[in-house]
């Protein structure tokens, strides 16, 4: 794999590092450049109001530490995905449809990461484009399933039709886009992600319990500080495919985000996902105690 990467880079191939913040993300483009291969930049599809809010600075860190640019793509229209659920809600909701994104209906990646990524690599001067990804098969069936190189068909020309990604790398044509997508880490295991910044498992454990001592994430942990508060993945705070676990943290720190999604839910009597409700992420208020006169007498 990594000799077809070399040969792809020596017919021209540029490499681009899909980041957005997390750790399998980082852990790719800091893999790339500890073995030497030319990552030309960094992009990141921001999704807006429900990103954890450390997630572009995490890319932003990134890109000074590695002296790699970083470019920034949002959705055509300039909608987040906050808003798009929104547009769906009143568009949908008359008629009984679900708006909210699902596992088998991941607009919130097909149009709001996907597609401005394609955009901005249409408007790139190279016609050979290696998107490099962290996806890594340890984190579900369906990821295991995938290549981990394959052809990026929507922009690449109709003259690669037919070839496997071998045989496109050997006829590559500087006048027909070629576009690939890789995934460099792969075959990574958690243990292999915090390793390429010199941590291990029990130095996330203890980057766990420090932020649950003194509520600060240790200077010394070079992730994202969302897996100090407790996540096992950062994406979107409130993601359809993610954990309650994850969830519950991502409540714990946006209350107000919360709050407006279970406003969306009332709204549209659709709840976030199939008969589940963010509702259950709201902790019980605590019942108020009245001083009986013995208590009084104490507190006056």
């Amino acid at each position: 794999m990594l000799e077809l990467i070399k040969y792809a880079i020596e017919k021209g191939a540029i490499l681009v590092g899909s980041v957005s913040g997390g750790k399998d993300g980082q852990a790719m483009v800091k893999t790339l450049v500890n073995n030497k291969f030319p990552v030309t930049l960094l992009i990141h599809a921001d999704l807006g109001r429900v990103e954890w809010p450390d997630s572009i600075k995490m890319c932003k860190r990134q890109s000074e530490e590695l002296n790699i640019p970083l470019i920034t793509v949002t959705r055509h229209d300039g909608l987040d995905l906050l808003a798009y659920w929104q547009r769906r809600m009143y568009k949908l909701m008359s008629k009984g449809k679900p708006f909210w994104s699902s596992a088998k209906q991941r607009y919130c990646t097909s149009d709001l990461k996907r597609e401005p990524i394609n955009k901005y690599f249409r408007s790139l001067p190279s016609n050979f484009i290696i998107s490099c990804e962290g996806i890594r098969a340890e984190e579900s069936s369906a990821r295991a399933k995938k290549s981990p190189l394959s052809i990026r068909k929507e922009i690449t020309s109709t003259y690669y039709d037919g070839m496997s990604v071998i045989e496109a790398i050997a006829n590559f044509n500087p006048k027909k886009r070629l576009a690939l997508t890789w995934y460099p880490v792969f075959n990574y295991t958690l243990e292999d992600v915090w390793l390429t910044y010199g941590m291990t498992m029990t130095d996330a454990e203890m980057a766990r319990h420090a932020y649950a001592c003194d509520k600060k994430v240790p200077e010394w942990w070079p992730f994202h500080p969302a897996y100090a508060f407790g996540n096992d993945r950062v994406s979107c705070i409130f993601c359809v495919l993610g954990s309650i676990n994850d969830l519950k943290v991502g409540a714990k720190h946006n209350p107000d985000l919360l709050d407006e999604m279970i406003h969306m839910e009332d709204v549209s009597d659709a709840t976030f996902r199939h008969n589940w409700s963010l509702r259950n992420l709201k902790e019980p208020e605590k019942p108020k105690t009245e001083k009986g006169p013995f208590m009084q007498a104490i507190f006056e």
